[in-house]
């Protein structure tokens, strides 16, 4: 049986997406549209910043960005009702929007949705999980350009990341971590996590971090040999 391990509970309205780094979690809030920067110790807050988004699903870092998915359209910043992926300096401050590749209309949320988690590659390189189309892109973060794509196991993908050349992906719907070959979209392995529901996804000390936008918890389990 996986042991779960809860460390924090969110500061936040709903916390979504998650992206590991050395000086803290990374994480962006679905209801308030904030990024939070949170101490790996006790989840008390580094920083919060205000972001150009809505209802946002992903976050990944680059070198000296902030990377999010706006899974709904933001109006006001002009883009028609469309979801984008948001790049931004390390202060939130807009940069750049792209679409998403694989958008399309959702009836349950009767708009049109696109991508949930995120993971920056390199310079060329970033994964992108998007529900709509049940597929993971291999984009060029320098135009969006879908250079790969692999379907994804579920329905509901959701936070991402890779490690030791695989990714892995959490599926709400299946309440399952998935570890997928990138070039075929073989699944290698997988570990089942019943509750609480997986959102944001990612990985830090050889321990899975992942959180539940309904409860608020961050949890851990560890990372498979």
């Amino acid at each position: 049986m996986t042991k779960i391990r809860d460390r924090f509970t969110h500061p936040g309205p709903q916390a979504n997406g998650l992206q590991a780094s050395e000086n803290g979690l990374w994480v962006i809030d679905q209801t308030d549209n904030h990024i939070y920067q949170l101490r790996w110790e006790d989840g008390s807050v580094i920083k919060r910043l205000p972001a150009e988004v809505a209802h946002s699903s992903g976050i990944t870092l680059g070198p000296e960005n902030i990377w999010i998915s706006s899974t709904y359209g933001v109006d006001a910043a002009g883009d028609g009702g469309n979801p984008k992926i948001v790049k931004c300096d390390m202060n939130g401050n807009t940069l750049a929007r792209y679409e998403t590749p694989g958008a399309a209309f959702n009836p349950i949320a009767d708009q049109i949705t696109g991508a949930h988690g995120l993971e920056w590659v390199d310079e060329e390189n970033m994964w992108i999980a998007v529900p709509p189309s049940e597929t993971i892109y291999l984009v060029d973060p320098r135009s969006m350009e879908v250079k790969h794509s692999i379907p994804t196991p579920g329905d509901r993908p959701h936070g991402i990341f890779q490690h030791g050349g695989y990714l892995w992906l959490g599926d709400t719907t299946l309440c399952i971590i998935h570890k997928i070959e990138p070039k075929t979209g073989q699944i290698l392995d997988e570990i089942n996590l019943p509750e609480p529901e997986i959102h944001g996804v990612t990985v830090h000390n050889d321990k899975i971090w992942f959180c539940c936008a309904e409860t608020g918890r961050y949890c851990t389990v560890d990372l498979p040999i």
